[in-house]
């Protein structure tokens, strides 16, 4: 194990059971107590503690109330540990405008834990240190073993997470200094180049992208894609025109009336279902001849509506009950001390392009 990506209390977790192999102890025979394990790690007792409150998560460990620590029967690998509850980890900014978990994910997550509790927990918009630490220290106490599966995470939210040791996976892209956290995403690269080019063989010369105004890696991945696509198609850095804005009305009606009218774009990127159907209201209203000319909009769509869509949209090949699926197959692993930290599944993307490959705005 490369254990400079580890996590420290893994790491002393993993002492622990090395320790329990050298004695030779067996299931139900006594283990250490709190301040033992640390003299022997040569650590704190906080430090001792978390590391054994995870031995205790993944069935290695058992602690009887007033009767001490004991080896449990996941040691030996004679009672796989499995999870008994899952963390939807939603951030509470993106829950309200675009919605992130299908049905058909959790309905995956459940395919593979028909038996585990399914509970989301909506991270604040703003500073949500203090929310996750409290998060964490509670599911260490708990005597279930319980996996987080972490949507639009925050870079600090994903670092606490990784030092917890605790089965987690990042829904969506982690960020280059998170090295410990396994992470499922749709392929950005692919869905970036399916755009452009799409647009491209339309007719569009001119491109306006709409990201939103909150940026995550996935978010430099897709960026960087629309960018070199473009230049591979003969376009100029003046006919790639960006705007970060917040899903509102007023400022996306803004923003694409000048992409269109002021600066001749006659194709939109739009990064979210939101924002599009903004843009696309806006274009459709509008009496400006320039902005009325604008044909095409095309979006990137997370789940927040399965009806089909008046324009091409970015989606996974798998269905969302198999991506749940590989969600909480991670987890199990995580909860059966398989580690597989540096693990990024990058899910197949496809167009899906309506009949009228135009929005046609008369």
């Amino acid at each position: 194990m490369d254990t400079s990506t580890t996590p420290r209390i893994i790491q002393l977790a993993d002492q622990i059971m090395a320790d329990i192999a050298v004695r030779g102890l067996q299931s139900g025979d006594p283990y250490l107590g709190t301040a033992e394990a640390a003299r022997m790690l040569g650590v704190s007792t906080t430090s001792a503690n978390r590391a054994m409150q995870l031995l205790v998560q993944r069935n290695v460990l058992s602690r009887r109330q007033k009767r001490g620590t004991y080896v449990a029967d996941g040691i030996h690998g004679n009672a796989q540990r499995t999870i008994d509850r899952v963390h939807l980890v939603v951030n509470n900014t993106y829950l309200a405008t675009e919605g992130l978990m299908a049905d058909g994910v959790i309905v995956g997550i459940q395919s593979v834990l028909p038996h585990a509790e399914i509970e989301f927990n909506h991270l604040p918009g703003s500073d949500d240190t203090a929310w996750v630490s409290e998060l964490i220290a509670k599911t260490a106490r708990s005597q279930q073993a319980e996996g987080f599966v972490l949507a639009r995470s925050s870079l600090t939210s994903q670092r606490l997470f990784q030092a917890s040791g605790l089965p987690s996976v990042i829904f969506g892209s982690r960020f280059p200094s998170i090295q410990a956290l396994p992470s499922i995403d749709r392929d950005q690269v692919e869905a970036g180049r399916l755009l452009t080019t799409w647009l491209f063989e339309q007719g569009a010369g001119k491109l306006g992208v709409l990201m939103r105004n909150q940026v995550l890696p996935g978010d430099h991945s897709f960026m960087d894609s629309i960018w070199r696509t473009a230049a591979e198609l003969g376009l100029t850095p003046g006919d790639l025109m960006l705007r970060f804005i917040p899903t509102d009305e007023k400022a996306v009606q803004h923003a694409t009336r000048d992409l269109v009218h002021e600066h001749g774009a006659n194709g939109l990127i739009c990064r979210s279902q939101p924002l599009a159907e903004l843009a696309a209201k806006t274009v459709q209203s509008s009496k400006q001849k320039r902005v009325r000319a604008t044909r095409i909009v095309v979006s990137d769509v997370y789940y927040r509506n399965q009806a089909k869509l008046p324009w091409p949209s970015i989606g996974t090949v798998d269905s969302a009950e198999a991506i749940g699926a590989q969600l909480a197959k991670v987890l199990v692993d995580q909860a059966q001390g398989q580690f597989s930290a540096k693990e990024i599944r990058q899910l197949p993307v496809q167009l899906n392009a309506p009949q009228i490959p135009d929005l046609a705005l008369g």
